[in-house]
């Protein structure tokens, strides 16, 4: 089992890290410099943006939804650009999801806050639906690495992908909840906090202030949210491979060749 919290390798981006180093179940270890997952890259430091040029991304898949990424382009990445996969995923209250957003609307607590985040989870892997096949068949294509998987926070929807991809390699589900944790350890919590509560009372107004428990709830990595999205998983599919093969085409034959090209 892995322990301890790794040096954040951008300061800029403390969420920006690299998934190898786990140990598959049946064997071998996820290779290290292959996926990298994210935080939104907003404002590199030149330090930042030398570090980035020496990893030399080269496939960025960006899950935020059009607006999003309108309000926040990927502005770090230079020429050569990387290719670039937008799945837009808008199941994520950063996504403005009217679904989510009603949930907080009528509730403005910290109970409405978890209610929503495990909603959001348990709709993930519909969400993800006729998408995550073409961030996986870009991977096994196995011609562009290192690859980079982002959204806003690095938290929900890119924590839902780097799980589903973790398990499907043969990592545990400790050691994948333990990756999907590092976002509450590794980014500026403060400075996540702050942001949303300024994102909820433009939501809930003044009717609520919202508290240290309700920011809580919404920037933080309970493992309960993840199960939410397993659950969901095995409720509607069995497992992860069935999940995979029925909604994305990823056969044992792909996924043999996934754990080729990142397994050693």
């Amino acid at each position: 089992m892995t322990s301890g919290i790794p040096a954040p390798i951008l300061t800029s981006a403390p969420n920006f890290r690299d998934i190898g180093g786990y140990c598959a179940q049946a064997g071998g270890t996820v290779r290290r410099k292959r996926i990298f997952r994210s935080q939104l890259i907003a404002n590199p430091t030149e330090t930042d943006l030398a570090t980035l040029q020496s990893i030399n991304i080269r496939y960025i898949c960006d899950l935020r939804g059009t607006h999003e990424r309108e309000a926040a382009p990927d502005r770090w990445v230079k020429q050569p650009p990387p290719t670039l996969r937008h799945l837009d995923i808008g199941m994520d209250v950063r996504a403005g999801s009217n679904e989510l957003l009603a949930i907080i609307t009528a509730d403005p607590t910290a109970g409405g806050v978890r209610t929503m985040m495990m909603h959001t989870y348990s709709l993930l892997p519909r969400a993800f639906e006729g998408r995550l096949g073409l961030l996986l068949d870009d991977i096994i294509a196995g011609d562009q690495f290192p690859a980079m998987v982002h959204c806003t926070a690095g938290k929900d929807r890119t924590g839902f992908v780097t799980a589903v991809l973790l398990l499907t390699l043969g990592v545990p589900i400790d050691v994948v909840h333990y990756d999907y944790a590092l976002t509450e350890k590794l980014s500026d919590m403060d400075r996540m906090m702050t942001a949303s509560a300024a994102y909820l009372k433009g939501i809930v107004g003044d009717r609520v202030a919202p508290d240290h428990e309700m920011l809580r709830m919404l920037c933080g990595t309970s493992p309960d949210y993840l199960d939410a999205a397993l659950a969901a998983i095995r409720r509607d599919y069995g497992s992860v491979d069935n999940y995979l093969e029925k909604t994305a085409g990823f056969d044992a034959v792909k996924r043999d060749k996934l754990h080729e090209l990142l397994l050693e």
